[in-house]
């Protein structure tokens, strides 16, 4: 049996290699087309755009739309999708445009215009391959860029109210012209005249999740201008144009991250800004608290050991250096009140006649003998003067 099964096996092996041998030689081979992925950039948020738009321009708040960007170094007559081509595709007819920034802000989100700002672009995350609207009529055709005020259902339908849209916005080419170059000066613009010949041919739908816009008939811009419209899938004109942006990104991943952590979100209107909230950083993960240390026994000053650790010792101040005192001056001792001088001053006659003696009998002493004037105990006050005494009474005269 089992030698059985070994050859039934190479059997079977030989079989299918004959098989496929002439299947591959006898046989014309039948191609299938192979989806191979496409460098595309990453746009997940709007912020995603803020560091690959900045070095052409700058971002500033408009209105109630929030932060916007506004293209640099142009003309001041300059407008959206008036530089580049159109080409079609099996997403309608895609914007192929000439400037570094045409990737995002011809495929992604809005622009309008503003009499402070002149045109500004604001961000938004889907992709079409043109966000216009379309005219036609009288041999011309039209487009003017979407307003932000434009919306995509959840059915698929795009609600484009061109109320809105201002004359000013459009530019017209002539129908055998559409498929050449574009640039300012071929297009004609503000035309009020070229505008009421024209009617409204705005068809934009979503399909598969892809963005398709219509606009002019294909069979319309072969009549007029002579030529074959060959159509292009539009997921090659897509990576072609993002491919110098995706390089950046595969060689710099974290640019955008970090791109967009300096940028504050867009704020859209005034009750977004009031309801907004800073977005919590992820949470770290807590680390036990330690138990409080016992405390320990008391220093001389009444503090715990490490207080008196923690708290920093006074800085020694050097000793201050005192200047001694003046000298004292000697006072020389002031006579008691009642003191009377060792030596009476002498009279003007003495003065006169100085080899006469003075006279003893006016002259006392002053203070007690043994002791010099003004150098008595305390609590003396003095020698008084005696108060004389009263003679004694005599007897009584006899009767």
């Amino acid at each position: 049996m089992k030698r059985t099964k070994q050859l039934d096996g190479k059997l079977g092996i030989v079989l299918c290699s004959v098989l496929l041998g002439y299947a591959s030689y006898g046989q014309p081979s039948v191609s299938a087309e192979v989806s191979v992925s496409m460098p595309s950039v990453e746009i997940r948020a709007e912020s995603d755009f803020y560091e690959p738009l900045t070095q052409y321009g700058r971002w500033e708040v408009v209105g109630t739309y929030g932060r916007c960007w506004l293209p640099g170094r142009v003309e001041a007559n300059w407008r959206p999708y008036c530089d580049g081509h159109w080409q079609r595709t099996d997403a309608g007819w895609y914007w192929v445009s000439e400037e570094p920034w045409g990737w995002a802000t011809y495929h992604y989100g809005r622009w309008d215009f503003s009499a402070q700002v002149g045109w500004y672009w604001m961000p938004q995350t889907q992709w079409a391959p043109a966000w216009v609207s379309w005219h036609e009529g009288g041999g011309y055709v039209g487009w003017a860029p979407l307003q932000p005020s434009v919306r995509i259902s959840g059915s698929g339908s795009v609600t484009v109210n061109v109320a809105l849209i201002a004359p000013r916005a459009y530019v017209f080419v002539e129908q055998r012209s559409f498929l050449e170059p574009v640039r300012p000066t071929t297009v004609v613009v503000n035309n009020t005249t070229i505008i009421n010949k024209t009617v409204d041919i705005t068809n934009i739908k979503v399909v598969n999740n892809t963005v398709v816009n219509e606009g002019p008939r294909t069979q319309v811009i072969e009549k007029a201008s002579g030529q074959k419209v060959q159509a292009m899938p539009v997921r090659e004109l897509r990576s072609k144009a993002e491919a110098p942006v995706a390089a950046r990104q595969r060689g710099n991943p974290k640019a955008g991250e970090a791109t967009s952590k300096n940028v504050a979100t867009p704020i859209r209107n005034e009750v977004d800004a009031q309801k907004s909230v800073v977005a919590p950083s992820p949470a770290a993960v807590a680390k036990p608290i330690a138990p409080p240390p016992a405390p320990g026994a008391l220093t001389p000053t009444g503090r715990t050991p490490e207080i008196e650790k923690a708290t920093p010792a006074p800085a020694q101040v050097a000793p201050r250096r005192e200047t001694p005192p003046p000298a004292a001056i000697e006072e020389k001792p002031k006579a008691s009140k009642f003191a009377e001088p060792t030596e009476a001053p002498a009279s003007k006659a003495e003065q006169k006649a100085p080899g006469k003696p003075a006279n003893p009998g006016k002259g006392k002493p002053a203070g007690k003998p043994g002791k010099p004037a003004g150098e008595e105990g305390p609590g003396h006050k003095g020698d008084e003067h005696p108060t004389p005494s009263e003679k004694p009474a005599g007897p009584p005269p006899n009767p």
